[in-house]
């Protein structure tokens, strides 16, 4: 059960860390790759980590109360960071090809086309389009 604790220790670092998935203009498009590494680091690092509650899943389920909160906020910060790695891989489409004053569309584009996996609702898309805009222009 300590792995359990130290997992949760580390979820709540990370959450603190994308601070709302909210992203910040990088200074060059070598930053922004970097902050790419970075996200798909701790994508990796998830996967990682995430063994030993599955593991304990499998064997005990997830009736008991605190391996169901666990699994859920485990759910809420993996969802938060595939979704920074989403427009962190976006804005460096965007930067790479030169369209830094991307309109709305294009943004959209990248987004959909940057390989996520991650499942947004329309209003989620056209937040995270309208977000990284105004990282763009700013």
């Amino acid at each position: 059960m300590e792995e359990l604790a130290s997992f949760d220790r580390w979820l709540s670092r990370t959450e603190t860390k994308l601070d709302g998935g909210k992203i910040k203009r990088p200074e060059s498009i070598v930053d922004a790759c970097q902050a790419l590494s970075k996200a798909k680091d701790l994508r990796s690092e998830f996967s990682k980590r995430e063994e030993p509650l599955q593991t304990v899943i499998e064997l005990v389920g997830e009736t008991d109360p605190e391996i169901k909160a666990l699994k859920e906020k485990t759910e809420k910060i993996k969802k938060l960071s595939d979704v920074y790695l989403s427009k962190i891989e976006a804005l460096c489409v965007i930067w790479a090809s030169g369209q830094v004053n991307a309109d709305i569309q294009s943004i959209e584009k990248a987004l959909q086309a940057s390989g996520s996996k991650v499942k947004m609702t329309g209003e989620d898309l056209k937040a995270c389009v309208t977000e990284i805009q105004q990282v763009l222009v700013a």
